[in-house]
């Protein structure tokens, strides 16, 4: 970043659309290992080439790692109302309640840093490009790609819907190039056996659901959040070399199901494949609001008062039975229902009787 004269500040800020990302502060003072240490003077910069630009600001949040999992409200440190207010303000308020953002949000600790990473979200029209030129900013030397990951509440639109989509893609040989290399540590299991790249298929996920974004691996790293969305989504992710747990174990089945036939059980294997349960539950719950029952029309949520309740809607095959299945067959969200656990139950003990009379 450059300052007023021109020269160039020991400060770094990447724009993401209309986000203005400050990097952080960090090292020991006067050391060597310093790094970004005109933040406090290119935040006022930052500011004040906003107000002149009149580029509106519509609030800020503390960015760092530690608090990305937490909810906006509870790192939000600047409101749309208070971004009209003078440059000199506007930066004093930033540093105070920056100050008071930690990852446990009970910790009554004293102190804290004001010179934390910071996401500015403003109303330009424009490219990010042109943004980060009005506001003095010139490439930067090395590596910041850590600059442009993205907080963990959009990696959270990764909803289980779009990962299992996005395993479907792959598995199908639909992604003929992606930006991502070969996975060097872990392998994603998909519901076939075959061994999948964690971050392509996440990146691919969360590309669908920020309506065709393009996520690249400098948008996010793999492991941690990126790991526990995939798991979440009903996925194994092994190291490498390593073996699995097939989902043709009689673990993937629950034992008052057992009793059945030879095609029942093979049924509920495919109502239990991996991901596919979380996924269309995911899209009813996109679509309608919540869960509930399509054939009684339970509300299980509203009728025991607690959203735990959700767990009593399970998926069913209704559009092709497994037993009319050909092979290679392709099921869709769209082939499922989502029953509470009595109909379903009543649903599977229909089809018990009618195969045995066959």
């Amino acid at each position: 970043m450059t300052a007023e004269d021109g020269s160039r500040l020991d400060a770094h800020f990447s724009v993401e659309q209309n986000d203005i990302i400050l990097a952080s502060r960090g090292g020991a003072k006067g050391q060597r290992s310093q790094v970004n240490a005109d933040y406090t003077r290119a935040l006022l910069l930052l500011i004040s080439r906003l107000a002149r630009a009149a580029i509106p600001i519509s609030g800020a949040w503390v960015d760092s790692k530690t608090v990305q999992s937490l909810p906006l409200s509870a790192r939000s440190i600047l409101s749309q109302n208070e971004g009209s207010l003078p440059p000199e303000q506007i930066c004093s308020l930033l540093s105070s309640r920056m100050k008071d953002v930690r990852s446990d949000p009970d910790s009554t600790a004293k102190g804290g840093n004001s010179t934390k990473r910071i996401r500015i979200a403003t109303g330009f029209g424009g490219s990010s490009e042109e943004l980060a030129t009005q506001l003095g900013g010139v490439a930067a030397e090395g590596d910041f790609r850590s600059m442009e990951r993205l907080p963990a509440d959009v990696l959270r639109r990764a909803t289980p819907e779009f990962i299992w989509r996005a395993v479907q893609q792959y598995v199908q040989g639909n992604v003929p190039d992606d930006p991502f290399g070969p996975s060097t540590d872990y392998d994603l299991i998909a519901d076939d056996g075959q061994r999948l790249r964690p971050k392509a298929v996440f990146g691919l996920a969360l590309s669908m659901a920020l309506g065709g974004e393009p996520i690249g691996p400098r948008h996010f790293t793999a492991g941690g959040l990126c790991f526990t969305l995939l798991q979440e989504a009903g996925y194994q992710i092994v190291p490498k070399g390593e073996a699995y747990e097939s989902p043709d174990t009689e673990s993937y089945i629950d034992r008052e199901w057992r009793e059945g036939g030879a095609k029942l059980k093979s049924h509920l294997k495919r109502e239990r494949a991996l991901g596919l349960a979380k996924a269309k539950k995911a899209q009813y719950r996109r679509t309608h609001g919540r869960l509930t029952c399509e054939r009684c029309g339970l509300d299980p949520v509203a009728h025991y008062k607690a959203e735990e309740a959700e767990a009593c809607i399970e998926v069913h095959h209704f559009v092709t039975h497994v037993s009319d299945m050909a092979e290679g067959h392709k099921t869709t969200l769209d082939d499922l229902q989502c029953l509470c656990a009595n109909c379903h139950r009543l649903v599977h003990r229909i089809l018990s009787v009618q195969k045995k009379k066959e």
